[in-house]
């Protein structure tokens, strides 16, 4: 052992964490309910304009059009909380592959 502690390095590996793979056949109900809640989160804008439309007072239709603005957030952060962080990455892993096709390019 020298005098100087920088000299003692050693080099050590760290090995990527890698995520447990699945399949849609055993992701069950909670993958299909949170996919579900995305898609939908989504649908909530198309009803923005109806709210705007709608013979109600400004403040609450403000208070709509805010809520319906969020939903898509919302619905992402209790979708995740649903269906668990691994099942959340298959579904992106799923989509992204999709449209990586679509565009042209090949999927990783």
């Amino acid at each position: 052992m020298s005098m100087f502690p920088a000299d003692d390095r050693q080099e050590a590996t760290i090995e990527p964490r890698r995520e447990q793979t699945f399949n849609a056949e055993q992701l069950g109900w909670r993958f299909a309910l949170g996919t579900a809640l995305i898609v939908g989160g989504y649908g909530a804008w198309s009803l923005i304009p109806f709210v705007i439309e709608a013979d109600l007072e400004p403040s609450v239709k403000a208070a709509l059009s805010g809520l319906f603005g969020a939903t898509p957030f919302l619905t992402k952060v209790v979708a995740v909380g649903l269906m668990g962080r691994p099942a959340y990455n298959f579904l992106k892993r799923t989509v992204f592959q999709f449209l990586r096709r679509a565009a042209g390019r090949p999927a990783e």
